[in-house]
C-alpha cells in the first residue's frame, strides 16, 4: 500500500510539473540523459535570461568573465550590484551573467565562442572553464572532429546550458529560469535562500521530488524567479542542518538518449527509491555540503609558512638519522640464516629483533635511498613505520630496510579467512583508516606524495584491526609546480586508473581510484582485479524499485557478513562507485572521502 500510494503521488505531481528534468551526471560524463539538455518544445523560441558562473583561477574579475561570455560588463556590474570591473571576486564566487537562450532543434542553448589556449581539452573547457554551464558531452557533440585535436587559437562555438519559461510557468509569473551549477557547499534549501525563493520552486521546476532532494557538485539546476534576479552569496547553511551521508558524483547513470515519454516514469522511480530510503529509517539523503573550500584547506596543510618558526622540512630532514643502523649478521640472525621459514614474500622476511618482531626487506641500493628519503618525511599511525636500515657494502649491493610487523597480516588475506570474518564496524574502520593515511599523504606532506599502488595487499592489518598503508617507495612525488609526478616506479597488482594506462597521467586521482576498488573488496570480499565487481553494482543507475535495488545489494555483499547497516553498505558501494569514475575529474579528493566515511566509524 505505501508503495502504491507513493506512486500515485509522484505521478500526480509529475503530471503537473514542467518538462524540464535535473540531470545527476556530473559535468565531466560522456552519458546523454534527461536533463542533460533542456527541451524547447511548446516554448518560446529564445528569451533573456542569466547564467551563474563561478569565480575562478584567470576568470576573477567581472572584466575577463564578460569577455569570456562575450556580455558587456557593465551589463554584469549592473546585474550583480558591482562597480568595479578589475575588483578581484572571491573564488567560487556566485556572478549573475545575462544571456540570450534560444533554441536550436529541441534544445535551448546560449552560444559562446571560445579561444582555445595551450593544452586544453574539451574536458577542461566544459567543466573547469565554463565551471559545468556546458556538459561534456555535448561540447563534443557540437564539435565531433575536434574532440580529439583541438588546434591553439582556433574558436569553437559551446552551447552554455539555459532555459526559457514556457506558457505554464508564464501563467505562475515565472518571468526567469537562471542557470545555476552546483558546487560542494550547495543544497536546494540554501539556493533558494540566496535568490529569496521558496526551495519547493526548485524542487518543481527541476522534476526533484522532495522533500530535501538529492542534488550533486558539477550539475546544474535551473532556478525559477518572478523577478529580476538577485543573488546572496554570502549565505552558506544558516539553519546548520545535517543531512547524513554525501554521495560525491552523480550515481544515476543512463546510457543512450532516453525518449522523451520515458522522462517522467524515471523521474517517479528515482524519487520512489529515495523517499522510501528515508521512511525505512536509513537516514541517508545524501545531499552536497562540503563547506571547507579547496582554498581554505590548503592553508591547513603541513607545509612551512614564512610566519613560522617550526619548519615540517627541517624536522623531516633530522627525522630520517633516526633510523636504526643494522649490520648485516644482525639481520641474518633475526631471520634464522634469511630461511624459507622466516620468508614472507618476494626478498621480504619476518624477523625477529630484541622482543619485537619485525618485517626485513632486501632492495637495491638505490630503491632504499629513495624509499627512506621518502619515509623521512612521513610518521603517520595509519602508514607502516621503517624503523631501520642495513647498507650494503656498494651501490650494487643490497641493502635491507627494518620495518615494523603488524600481525594480522594483508587485508586481501582478512577478507578471505572464513575462520574469522571481519565484522562491519572493523571495515568501515579500516576504509576509513587508508582513507586517513592517504589524505596524510596527499595533503600533509611536503612534496605531496601519490601511492600508486593502492590494493588490498599493501594495506596491512594491526593486532587491534587498524589498517596501515605498506610499499612506499615506488610511488609518484609530485612537485608543486607540475601536475605529473617524478620518478614512477611500481608493479601493478590489481586494477589501475584508465588516465594512468592511457596517458601515463599521474595524480592523487589514481589513489582515489585504487581506493574504490579496496572499497568494493570489503563490501564483497572478493578481489577486484578489472571492472567485473563494478558491473554488479549497476543497481545504482536508478533502475528497478527500492526493495530490488535492496536485493541485489545483498546479493553483492560478502555472504559471510550477517549482520551490518544496509544504509551504511549502500553508501559506502555509492562512494566506491564515485572513486571508480573513468573521468578522474568527478571523483572524489581523499577529503570528500573522510566526510562521508567519519559517519560510519563507531
Amino acid at each position: 500500500m505505501l508503495l502504491a500510494y507513493l506512486l500515485a503521488s509522484f505521478l500526480l505531481f509529475d503530471a503537473t510539473c514542467p518538462k524540464q528534468f535535473y540531470d545527476p551526471n556530473s559535468c565531466a560524463s560522456s552519458e546523454f540523459s534527461g536533463g542533460s539538455r533542456y527541451i524547447c518544445n511548446d516554448s518560446p523560441t529564445s528569451c533573456q535570461t542569466f547564467i551563474v558562473y563561478r569565480a575562478r583561477h584567470g576568470f576573477e574579475t567581472v572584466s575577463k568573465i564578460s569577455r569570456l561570455f562575450g556580455v558587456e560588463q557593465d551589463e554584469v556590474l549592473h546585474a550583480n550590484n558591482l562597480t568595479s570591473p578589475s575588483r578581484i571576486l572571491e573564488k567560487d564566487w556566485a556572478v549573475l551573467v545575462p544571456i540570450n537562450c534560444s533554441c536550436s532543434g529541441n534544445f535551448f542553448r546560449s552560444n559562446v565562442s571560445y579561444s582555445i589556449p595551450e593544452d586544453a581539452t574539451f574536458t577542461k573547457i566544459s567543466c573547469e572553464v565554463f565551471g559545468g554551464l556546458v556538459k561534456l558531452h555535448t561540447l563534443v557533440k557540437e564539435h565531433p572532429s575536434n574532440a580529439n585535436n583541438l588546434e591553439v587559437g582556433a574558436e569553437v562555438t559551446v552551447p552554455l546550458t539555459c532555459a526559457c519559461p514556457d506558457s505554464n510557468n508564464s501563467r505562475d509569473g515565472i518571468m526567469y529560469l537562471v542557470t545555476y551549477p552546483i558546487v560542494e557547499e550547495d543544497d536546494t534549501v540554501v539556493v533558494g535562500k540566496r535568490f529569496g525563493i521558496s526551495p519547493s520552486d526548485i524542487w518543481v521546476e527541476n522534476n526533484l521530488g522532495g522533500p530535501n532532494p538529492i542534488v550533486f557538485p558539477s550539475t546544474t539546476i535551473l532556478v525559477p524567479l518572478r523577478a529580476m534576479p538577485s543573488i546572496n552569496s554570502s549565505i552558506k547553511d544558516p539553519d546548520n542542518e545535517e543531512h547524513g551521508f554525501v554521495p560525491i558524483t552523480s550515481t544515476v547513470m543512463t546510457g543512450g538518449s532516453i525518449n522523451q515519454k520515458n522522462l517522467y516514469a524515471i523521474g517517479s522511480g528515482v524519487g520512489i527509491f529515495f523517499m522510501l530510503l528515508a521512511l525505512a529509517g536509513v537516514g541517508f539523503y545524501y545531499k552536497a555540503r562540503f563547506k571547507l573550500r579547496e582554498n581554505k584547506f590548503d592553508s591547513l596543510s603541513t607545509r612551512s609558512s614564512a610566519a613560522s618558526c617550526l619548519s615540517p622540512d627541517l624536522v623531516a630532514e633530522m627525522s630520517k638519522y633516526s633510523l636504526v643502523s643494522y649490520s648485516f649478521e644482525e639481520l641474518r640472525r633475526a631471520t634464522m640464516g634469511f630461511s624459507e621459514d622466516t620468508k614472507l614474500g618476494s626478498s621480504v622476511y619476518k624477523g625477529r629483533l630484541g622482543v619485537a618482531d619485525v618485517i626485513i626487506k632486501r632492495m637495491g641500493f638505490g630503491d632504499a635511498q629513495r624509499t627512506i628519503s621518502i619515509y623521512s618525511k612521513i610518521n603517520h599511525i595509519n602508514i607502516v613505520n621503517l624503523e631501520g636500515v642495513c647498507y650494503g657494502e656498494s651501490d650494487f649491493s643490497s641493502s635491507y630496510l627494518v620495518f615494523e610487523f603488524v600481525s594480522n597480516g594483508c587485508l586481501r588475506d582478512c577478507l578471505r579467512n572464513p575462520a574469522n570474518v571481519l565484522p562491519w564496524r572493523r571495515r568501515t574502520q579500516i576504509a576509513f583508516d587508508v582513507a586517513i593515511g592517504l589524505h596524510y599523504i596527499h595533503h600533509c606532506t611536503a612534496p605531496s606524495y601519490i601511492h600508486m599502488n593502492i590494493t588490498s595487499r599493501s594495506i596491512l592489518i594491526a593486532e587491534d584491526w587498524r589498517a596501515k598503508i605498506a610499499n612506499l617507495g615506488m610511488g609518484s612525488v609530485i612537485d608543486s609546480d607540475k601536475e605529473r609526478g617524478t620518478d614512477v616506479m611500481m608493479t601493478f597488482e590489481g586494477w589501475i586508473a584508465p588516465e594512468y594506462l592511457r596517458h601515463g597521467s599521474v595524480s592523487d586521482k589514481v589513489d582515489v581510484f585504487a581506493f574504490g576498488v579496496v572499497l568494493l573488496e570489503l563490501l564483497s570480499a572478493k578481489e577486484a582485479r578489472d571492472g567485473t565487481l563494478l558491473k554488479k553494482l549497476g543497481f545504482l543507475t536508478g533502475g528497478g524499485g527500492a526493495s530490488g535495488c535492496f536485493e541485489e545489494l545483498r546479493a553483492f555483499m560478502d555472504p559471510s557478513l550477517k549482520d551490518y547497516p544496509l544504509g551504511e553498505a549502500l553508501c559506502m558501494a555509492i562512494l566506491a562507485k564515485a572513486c571508480l569514475e573513468d573521468d578522474p575529474l568527478p571523483r572524489p579528493s581523499t577529503n570528500d572521502i573522510l566526510k562521508i566515511l567519519a559517519r560510519m566509524v563507531r
